[in-house]
């Protein structure tokens, strides 16, 4: 049955709320010991990547639904994995459980520009350039050079 029949059906019978149901991605249903675990893809993003003017790559990994994405302004709920370019993971939400929440402008340059890309239910693989990442703060526990982050975005407030 083609997608535009079950939805007038299901628009008929009033359960068109399903249906967004139904088409919505499904879910990673790797543990999160798989999820940890650097991609193949760590040093080389693939030709498919693509390049912003500021040196950022990404590719989509799943995409959620359609509409507004989050503004400059807002503040994010996300789940993420980040892994240096030695393949060693250096920060995750994933073991706390839950996802976490982080107002974009106090996150990394890398951060602050892909986020921007996405909308809720997406998942994206960055790879992040040392300028847009860590590189020149402070601190001996942040990781500098390129870094590579999944990051999935639950949602995110207006920012008003």
């Amino acid at each position: 049955m083609s997608h535009r029949i079950l939805f007038l059906l299901l628009a008929l019978t009033g359960a068109a709320p399903l249906m967004a149901l139904a088409q919505s991605p499904s879910a990673d249903t790797r543990s999160i010991a798989e999820r940890l675990q650097p991609p193949d893809n760590l040093r080389l993003p693939p030709a498919t990547a693509i390049r912003t003017p500021s040196g950022l790559r990404y590719v989509i990994l799943k995409r959620g639904k359609d509409g507004p994405g989050p503004t400059p302004e807002s503040t994010i709920e996300i789940d993420y994995v980040g892994w240096d370019f030695q393949g060693r993971m250096f920060d995750s939400s994933l073991p706390r459980g839950s996802p976490s929440q982080f107002p974009l402008r106090g996150l990394i340059k890398g951060w602050q520009e892909g986020v921007l890309l996405m909308r809720p239910g997406d998942t994206f693989r960055f790879w992040i350039p040392g300028n847009l990442a860590y590189d020149g703060s402070p601190g001996a526990d942040t990781p500098k050079g390129k870094l590579v982050f999944d990051i999935t975005l639950h949602s995110f407030d207006s920012g008003n």
